[in-house]
């Protein structure tokens, strides 16, 4: 008889352990970026007939990770241990970028990174920073979101114009999470004036 209760109290047990290995709370939390910026309007025509290539985004391997980094103070940087990007943010970007422009209709069409097409113009974008930093205590937090964007003529193999977007602002919360919210309010700013630049470009042309 008391064999068969410690038979049935590790059984027991191991249910219990594997139930908690089976939980579907995922390890680490994760992380998207959602970009909603109203597409502008223009009536610039200069661009309907041209097709536009937008590359995949490169930068520091960091921002190919999934891993979030973080800086604090001014040497130190680190990862989040138990926060992660769904996607990694040099492919979100490029997303973002590729999305909007489409919206914006600027453009006869805009294909992504994969596309075998031959195009009128390409745009290269380099992300120089795309990060949250905390002071030498951890209390206080701001993003900081440099990228540049270069358009290109592919018949002529020649740079149209560049140019480098940067918005920094306070994060809502020292953490993972106030990173992501100021992160994205900050692209969502910088993908909003990169369709601008394009439009002035084209008018210029």
């Amino acid at each position: 008889m008391k064999n068969k209760l410690l038979r049935v109290w590790f059984t027991s047990i191991i249910i219990v352990i594997m139930a908690g290995c089976t939980s579907p709370t995922p390890a680490q939390n994760q992380y998207r970026l959602g970009i909603d910026a109203a597409p502008i309007k223009t009536d610039t025509k200069q661009c309907k007939n041209k097709t536009l290539k937008v590359e995949q985004a490169f930068g520091d391997k960091l921002y190919m990770s999934l891993k979030m980094y973080y800086v604090q103070g001014k040497y130190t940087q680190y990862a989040y241990a138990r926060s992660r990007w769904a996607q990694s943010p040099n492919e979100k970007i490029t997303q973002s970028i590729t999305d909007y422009l489409r919206a914006m209709k600027l453009f006869k069409s805009v294909q992504n990174a994969d596309s075998r097409t031959k195009n009128d113009f390409q745009m290269e974008i380099n992300i120089e920073d795309f990060m949250q930093y905390f002071d030498e205590n951890a209390k206080n937090s701001f993003v900081n979101v440099v990228i540049t964007c270069n358009l290109i003529d592919e018949k002529q193999h020649k740079t149209v114009d560049a140019k480098t977007f940067h918005v920094s602002m306070k994060a809502p919360s020292n953490n993972a999470r106030g990173g992501v919210v100021a992160l994205n309010k900050a692209l969502n700013i910088i993908v909003k004036e990169c369709g601008l630049w394009l439009v002035g470009v084209c008018v210029d042309k």
